[in-house]
């Protein structure tokens, strides 16, 4: 019988080593001039938080950013019902951190697996309102618990060849869409796989 495969502590210290995405992101921002402030430390805020300015209102926007390092096993694309290569899986933890500066909330997902564009943005209304799977797994971080994923499609957001594309277009859509988005009386985007039905 095959055992399930569980993270251990020395995984998340791993992760937390490899922080090349991050300043990467720091640095192309810096070079757009783009105050922000950094918690990539934290456990409980987004990773970035940019100060900028919506019109003439000053907004605190947050940027969570995740990577999909390596391809997911076989099983993550059966219980997510769509090809691993459109595959994210996000701790529902990281969404949740976003919620208290909505609507001015972004995820940011780069693709290391080099295959299509692989920056993709989504806003929180993204996240929200995009079909998604809901998984919980056991895992042993100094004690054994649940942890929630979400299965998220990357064709439900917004994909960019480069990054410093990405963030020109967080800032287009903040200007932009984004107060349209919010105040919307019709569903929020037009995602793969759904139908409309006659109830």
């Amino acid at each position: 019988m095959t055992a399930s495969f569980q993270r251990q502590p020395e995984d998340w210290e791993r992760d937390l080593e490899d922080r090349r995405f991050e300043e990467q992101v720091k640095a192309a921002l810096n070079v757009m001039r783009l105050r922000f402030q950094d918690f990539t430390s934290a456990h409980d805020l987004p990773d970035l938080v940019l100060l900028t300015s919506v019109g003439e209102q000053r907004v605190n926007v947050a940027l969570e950013l995740k990577e999909k390092r390596q391809r997911y096993r076989q099983r993550w694309e059966h219980l997510a019902g769509i090809p691993e290569q459109d595959l994210f899986a996000l701790d529902e933890v990281a969404a949740r951190k976003l919620l208290p500066f909505a609507p001015y909330a972004f995820l940011l997902y780069h693709d290391e697996t080099g295959r299509g564009r692989p920056y993709v943005l989504y806003s929180i209304l993204d996240l929200m309102c995009a079909p998604k799977v809901r998984v919980q797994r056991p895992i042993n971080l100094r004690s054994e618990r649940l942890k929630a994923k979400w299965l998220l499609n990357r064709r439900h957001g917004r994909a960019y060849a480069g990054l410093n594309d990405a963030l020109a277009g967080l800032l287009a859509y903040l200007e932009q869409d984004l107060a349209r988005d919010v105040r919307g009386l019709g569903p929020h985007g037009r995602y793969e796989g759904e139908n409309v039905e006659t109830l």
